[in-house]
């Protein structure tokens, strides 16, 4: 927990969607409303792992300072985090449009590339040409390859727990005709998945990059 402070911060970059969403909703003045933002609320947390990669990149000089013991001032955690995730940005963009490519045409499951590319972020090679970076994580991926699905396969888990306790504790059941008072609280469902993701979302991040560093 040593780098929360600039980590958080840099999470919060990356994910201002979430940010804005949690800030801009609004009490739903319909039926029809109330179940668009319940829509937009399991989208936030069914697309959570796509800035989660995003986020390995900025927690993976953080945990290799913790790793040789080197001592990082909180500035310096954050340029070097900050500075990482801009040199991840054009290899995991390339990770992204493999797997909605290899989802849509079901040639490779998007899940498989998901696993395979995972650790693009915490990549040592970023700064080499494509796909070295892409490659230097299947090749982890692949010797490792039942440990990392469990792990994500808990990331995602979490992921959308969040949007399924909230739905539980917040969402109350929604009839034809929902009075005002029946509305309001799904914005407050919206509102809790997106922050609750965004304060979570370093944790993932952190144990992809500590995966990459104690196995490489």
């Amino acid at each position: 927990m040593r780098y929360v402070v600039p980590l958080t911060l840099i999470t919060a970059a990356v994910m201002i969607v979430f940010v804005l969403t949690g800030a801009r909703v609004r009490p739903a003045v319909d039926l029809a409303n109330a179940r668009s933002q319940l829509h937009v609320g399991w989208l936030l947390a069914a697309f959570a792992w796509v800035f989660q990669l995003v986020i390995v990149a900025a927690a993976a000089p953080m945990v290799r300072a913790v790793a040789v013991g080197r001592e990082l001032s909180q500035v310096a955690a954050f340029v070097a985090g900050a500075r990482n995730v801009l040199r991840a940005a054009v290899p995991i963009a390339v990770v992204l449009a493999a797997i909605v490519l290899g989802t849509i045409a079901v040639v490779v499951p998007g899940l498989l590339l998901l696993g395979l590319f995972s650790l693009t972020g915490a990549s040592e090679r970023l700064a080499d040409p494509l796909p070295t970076a892409l490659a230097d994580s299947a090749a982890i991926v692949r010797a490792h390859a039942k440990e990392l699905a469990v792990i994500l396969a808990i990331i995602l888990a979490a992921d959308l727990g969040v949007a399924a306790i909230s739905h539980l504790a917040i969402v109350p059941a929604l009839g034809q005709k929902p009075t005002a008072a029946q509305l309001a609280p799904v914005s407050a469902f919206v509102r809790t998945i997106a922050y609750t993701l965004v304060a979570f979302s370093a944790v993932p991040g952190c144990l992809l990059a500590a995966f990459y560093t104690r196995k490489r």
